[in-house]
């Protein structure tokens, strides 16, 4: 698996330490951005002429990892806003979201499913360097 940039959106801090430390052990990441809220996300995404000279070849992320339950922009806020920022031109067409989520419930995993560029969905009880492994290279293959 090759390296690649990595966004972290997740509100709580300790969530995305523990999520860091998993990729760090892994060694897949050239860079890794976070932001607390999908607003804060959208709005680092959005900047994508000054972002792309910034970080070059690390902008835009190929992952991003969201979570749903967030104050000020959830997860599925931010799948609706990134859907038009998606269809604005083909700066984001290989960004792949993964849902990472303390959340089981089934409404909220078939609402994911709505949104094809979602491509899968990790709980983060069940968070391992292995699962991580496996889930990205899912991700790829299905992409």
């Amino acid at each position: 698996m090759n390296k690649c940039s990595i966004l972290i959106v997740d509100d709580n801090e300790t969530d995305r330490y523990l999520l860091k430390r998993v990729i760090h052990k892994l060694d897949i990441a050239t860079e890794i951005f976070e932001a607390e809220n999908g607003r804060t996300a959208l709005d680092f995404l959005s900047n994508f002429e000054e972002n792309s000279r910034e970080y070059q070849n690390d902008f835009p992320p190929v992952f991003i990892f969201l979570d749903i339950n967030m104050p000020i922009m959830n997860g599925f806020e931010f799948l609706e806003e990134f859907t038009r920022l998606k269809n604005q031109g083909e700066n984001y067409s290989s960004s792949i979201i993964m849902m990472y989520s303390s959340s089981e419930r089934d409404e909220d995993k078939t609402k994911i499913h709505s949104f094809t560029f979602v491509k899968g969905f990790i709980t983060k009880g069940d968070l391992s360097p292995e699962s991580l492994r496996a889930s990205i290279e899912e991700c790829l293959s299905n992409s």
